[in-house]
Formats: C-alpha cells, structure tokens, sequence
C-alpha cells in the first residue's frame, strides 16, 4: 500500500539574509489532522520557516508542498484561499473596527471564493459565519465591542476567531500563549483540541507546558536547522534538546 502524502512537506528548506542563514536545509512532514509544536531557542530559525510556509517569505532554495502540491511561489493570498492560515506573533487585529466587523473582512473573503466563485455573497451567510467564529472562541456576547476595548486575552481569541473564518485546512498559530494569563492559556488549549478536530495545527510556542499538553509530535530547532523531532516525551528525554533549549 502506497503511504499517504503528508498536509504538509517541506524539501531542503534554505533562507539567508545577507551571510546570515535562518533556514538550514528542513525537511518537515506534518501529517493532516496533527497538532504539530516547533520549539527553539530565540534565533533558530521557527517564525522564518513558517513565514515560508505561509508565503510571507521567499526561500533561496529547496521547496514547499501541501497536499502534495509544490506552493513554493504561491502568494500568500492564494495559499490563504487554499486553506493555510496565519496569526501573528504580535495580535493583528484591526482595533476601531468591532468583534463582529473584523471577523466579517476574513468571511467575506472566503465565502467570496467559494465553489467555483458561485457561493453567494449573502448578509445571512457572512453573519452565520461570524457568529460561528466568536461563539467557537467564547466572544459570542461581545460581537459589537470595539475591538480596542477587550483585554489582551480576549483580543487573541479575536484573532483565533478571525482565523477560524477563514476555514483553515492547515492553521499556523506563532506564539498564541504569549501575555495569556494561566486560565486563558487553558482555555486556549482546548480550543486548539477542538479545531484540530477540522484542521491542522502548526503551532510554535516557547511555554513548554503547553507544548507537552498540546503537541502529538515536536520538532525542535536550533541554528535554522531541526535537531530533533519525536513525541513530547521523546523531546523531553532528548539529550541535544536538553542542551540546546531545555537548559539541562
């Protein structure tokens, strides 16, 4: 039987910056319906390579495949269509718009771009999706909030909602614990459960908690190059991880 194709392939992934290498030849497989975690120290290299991923960056050299399809000159926006989704490390969220309108703009987009263009562009349809959104992340009662007026916790499950609006196949989510508070995190955790249910997770996080929580498998980075990949427990155990990032 032939093995199935992974979500998500990158071949001999190279970036350089100048004389600076932040991508050193990577090869990762992320399969579909995975909560896949990259770890590493400041510097190796993790929000160039999903940068790449998502189309935000160019690579000098190797290639990107998803559902077995070379994307590597793909533009952000076609990738977006085709279901990769990205949220910043710093919230990016449009603040004097509200709840509900910044989750509209991702709404519109996609349904704008439905079966072969011909899904109708409906208030109803928009506003069923929207409301999907923010009830998935628990922002339903703070649809006409301004988006400035949440606290920082509730401005990050905006942009989860945002996400979520846009229908991810596979969703990348850079640092999405930081300046979370220890319930806040929790619940995140199990939002990221129950998307995984309908997408991909590729998520880079330095809390190592959330990682052993969250992640079926690891891959850690140090110097753009992956060193180690494995379970949460095999990371842990792992002696060039404990050097490099754990500190052991």
């Amino acid at each position: 039987m032939a093995a199935v194709a992974p979500l998500l392939e990158t071949e001999a992934l190279c970036k350089r910056f100048g004389g600076l290498t932040a991508v050193r030849d990577v090869n990762l497989r992320i399969a579909a319906g995975e909560i896949r975690a990259v770890i590493g120290p400041n510097g190796a290299g993790k929000t160039t390579l999903v940068g790449i991923v998502c189309g935000r960056l160019e690579p000098t050299s190797g290639r990107v495949l998803y559902r077995g399809r070379e994307i590597t000159t793909m533009r952000p926006w076609e990738r977006l269509l085709q279901g990769i989704v990205y949220t910043f490390q710093v919230t990016s969220i449009f603040k004097g718009l509200s709840c509900y309108e910044n989750v509209a703009l991702p709404a519109q987009r996609r349904l704008m771009h439905g079966i072969a263009g011909r899904l109708a562009l409906g208030e109803q349809a928009v506003a069923t999706r929207v409301h999907a959104a923010l009830d998935a992340v628990g922002l339903g009662e703070l649809a006409e909030r301004r988006a400035d007026s949440l606290a920082y916790g509730h401005q990050r499950l905006l942009e989860l909602a945002m996400a979520l609006a846009a229908e991810p196949r596979l969703l990348i989510l850079d640092e999405p614990t930081q300046g979370l508070a220890e319930a806040e995190i929790e619940r995140f955790c199990g939002l990221v459960r129950d998307i995984s249910r309908q997408a991909t997770v590729l998520v880079i996080e330095h809390n190592m908690s959330v990682v052993m929580a969250l992640a079926q498998r690891v891959t850690v980075m140090d110097a753009g190059a992956i060193i180690a990949e494995g379970t949460p427990a095999e990371i842990e155990r792992h002696p060039a991880v404990q050097k490099a990032y754990l500190g052991r």
